[in-house]
């Protein structure tokens, strides 16, 4: 087959449709892990290793589509490592990248919902934050904390997570009386909630590249981050 660019060789090809790949399984594990979060202490692991890789992921390649657009060229080695691992800005530069191609975008109108969809969302900011803290640096917080002997420059991520559940549990209308079995199930429409925004910001991402807005390979590429014949989250009703 030819390269999937006249701007790569097939060895980038290659190279960027499995790292394609590799985006789409994180972030469908990513997003079964926070629905099936109950205890953070126990399952906010794989939940913050899986949405840190797998957004930074979806994140790096379809700005690597925007740029191969503008500049005609994949983005060099100093440029990626200048993205750094700060999820927020990154999340941040795509959104900004989506709107600067909007114009060009197959149905702008439907491009224009989609921004806006992200853009309003209170819970996604929430879970990039807590995400960003974790990919910078939170990873090794309590090793710091053991090396040195005292407390950690940032938050753990933890406590960052914490807030995103008091948020979306504020949304929901507060956490219920009642019985153990009924705060449990209300914790288990927090993860559901947190889970639907993190599935729905995927699928935005997937739908903006097919639709042009990071250029005509992230038309290509948009396909590849996405499990195919996965439902569309925007058509699911949900609580929150």
């Amino acid at each position: 087959m030819p390269p999937i660019h006249p701007s790569l060789s097939m060895q980038q090809t290659f190279a960027l449709l499995a790292e394609a790949q590799s985006a789409r399984n994180l972030m469908r594990d990513a997003v079964a892990s926070v629905q099936g979060l109950r205890e953070p202490v126990i399952d906010s692991d794989a939940v913050f290793t899986l949405g840190s890789i797998g957004v930074e992921k979806t994140a790096k390649i379809l700005l690597g589509c925007a740029e191969v657009e503008s500049a005609g060229r994949w983005p060099t080695m100093a440029t990626m490592k200048g993205w750094g691992h700060d999820i927020d800005n990154l999340v941040s530069r795509l959104l900004h990248a989506a709107e600067q191609g909007q114009a060009d975008a197959v149905a702008t109108g439907y491009a224009a919902t989609l921004i806006e969809r992200v853009r309003d969302s209170t819970a996604l900011p929430l879970l990039f934050a807590t995400l960003s803290r974790y990919g910078r640096s939170g990873r090794f917080h309590y090793l710091d904390v053991l090396a040195t002997d005292r407390p950690g420059e940032f938050d753990a991520p933890a406590e960052y997570w914490n807030r995103l559940e008091i948020e979306v549990s504020n949304g929901l209308g507060g956490a219920p009386g009642g019985s153990p079995q009924e705060f449990d199930a209300f914790l288990g429409r927090v993860s559901e909630a947190i889970s639907h925004e993190l599935d729905v910001w995927w699928f935005a991402m997937h739908r903006l590249g097919v639709q042009g807005c990071f250029g005509e390979l992230g038309k290509k590429i948009g396909w590849e981050i996405w499990d195919y014949g996965r439902p569309d989250p925007l058509k699911r009703q949900h609580s929150a």
